[in-house]
């Protein structure tokens, strides 16, 4: 619940294309994204001014796909100019919350993170990379050297703060990496460019959005629903109508679609966002797709569902659906409606046994106004598993910028 939908691969295989939000609804600790890194705060009120619908609500059961009746953008291998987006409306979940003031907590979350960032595993360095958003003592020290990782999907991450951070003096760097030999770090190099006024070429990020590889092509969804145009959700129209490879698993296929989805509902348009509400309601053996409809309304300030998202948790606090999905419903009605969110119940999934699940919660709690909340935040600092630390480090500086 940091950035954006994570769709990066931290996997150090370099042939792996499989990425976290792809794995399935319970993937191994090492291969999933940190808890809450990479998921959007932005809330977009612009209408789309086209009039071919995006994407349709799904029956249960089915993806939430995109549609075309024609083709409409030039194949991959030509050239696309950079259009500058205009201004979204934004609103920060965190600003409404009483920042974190005390420096000693704030200096432990630090350290925590700058130890994370000389972690062997891809998924700690990943924490402080994100955590580099919200604190310039942490960015200084961490960027650096994360844009030169040797794990591609750190690599990625490290470019989309730099363009959130809007900071110019990696302009270099980021022109290298236009040639980086992975191809979401290609695509994520033009998107930041372009976001930091730059005229770009923006060949790669089409490449990955029409990719057969479904790691490229919801890195790609990720990178134009942060920071495309309006004019790019008919990119986005006809990617989505592209064939995966052959063998792509369904669930694969089916979320991938879903954040092509979500990438044009920030973008403004209503059809899309329509998808995206429909899969709150996906059935149980698409959990993942619950779970990321719930997180992507909260991120959109989606206030028409609010209602639908608290009853969602309180019905996992009553154990009628997984906690996981409640968890991430609870995550979006913090945003939607701070007053409403089940603070007591978010505390005690702060404690599970499980440490997915208080990673999870720890980026809850990085949303969630209170001060239970935040004594409880401080505690996990002191977790005994380091990627729940790490998870709630990042909260930490996020409600302390």
């Amino acid at each position: 619940m940091g950035l954006l939908s994570g769709c990066v691969t931290l996997s150090d295989d370099p042939d792996a294309n499989q990425s976290w939000r792809t794995a399935g609804a319970s993937p191994a600790a090492d291969s999933r994204m940190p808890g809450g890194a990479m998921r959007s705060l932005v809330t977009t009120t612009t209408p789309r001014t086209g009039t071919t619908p995006l994407a349709s609500v799904p029956p249960l059961g089915e993806s939430a796909s995109l549609s075309s009746a024609e083709s409409i953008l030039p194949q991959p291998s030509s050239r696309l100019e950079l259009n500058r987006a205009e201004p979204l409306a934004a609103a920060d979940a965190a600003s409404k919350l009483n920042p974190i003031q005390a420096e000693g907590a704030l200096a432990q979350a630090r350290t925590i993170l700058l130890e994370a960032a000389r972690d062997a595993a891809p998924a700690m360095r990943a924490h402080a990379v994100e955590a580099a958003e919200f604190d310039s003592t942490l960015a200084n020290r961490v960027l650096p050297i994360a844009l030169r990782d040797a794990n591609r999907g750190v690599r990625f991450i490290a470019v989309v703060v730099v363009a959130h951070r809007g900071d110019d003096s990696y302009l270099p760097v980021l022109e290298r990496l236009r040639v980086d030999p992975a191809l979401s770090v290609r695509a994520a190099a033009a998107a930041a460019l372009a976001h930091l006024n730059r005229k770009v070429d923006r060949t790669p990020l089409a490449e990955a959005a029409f990719s057969k590889t479904p790691e490229h092509r919801a890195n790609a969804a990720m990178l134009i629903g942060e920071f495309g145009t309006q004019e790019d959700v008919r990119l986005l129209r006809e990617a989505s109508s592209s064939p995966f490879a052959p063998g792509t698993p369904e669930a694969q296929r089916r979320i991938v679609e879903f954040g092509f989805a979500v990438a044009a509902a920030k973008l403004g348009d209503p059809d899309a966002l329509e998808s995206v509400r429909a899969g709150v309601f996906a059935p149980e053996e698409q959990g993942e797709l619950a779970l990321l409809a719930c997180e992507a309304l909260g991120s959109l300030g989606d206030q028409t569902y609010a209602g639908v998202l608290e009853e969602r948790a309180f019905r996992a606090a009553s154990s009628e659906i997984p906690l996981e999905i409640g968890l991430a419903a609870a995550g979006a009605v913090a945003q939607l409606r701070p007053e409403m969110a089940p603070v007591e119940w978010i505390v005690e999934s702060a404690s599970h046994e499980q440490p997915l699940i208080r990673q999870q919660s720890a980026a809850i709690l990085g949303l969630t106004a209170g001060s239970e909340a935040e004594a409880q935040l401080l505690a996990m600092l002191q977790d005994p598993d380091s990627l729940v630390r790490a998870s709630a480090a990042v909260s930490v500086l996020r409600r302390g910028r």
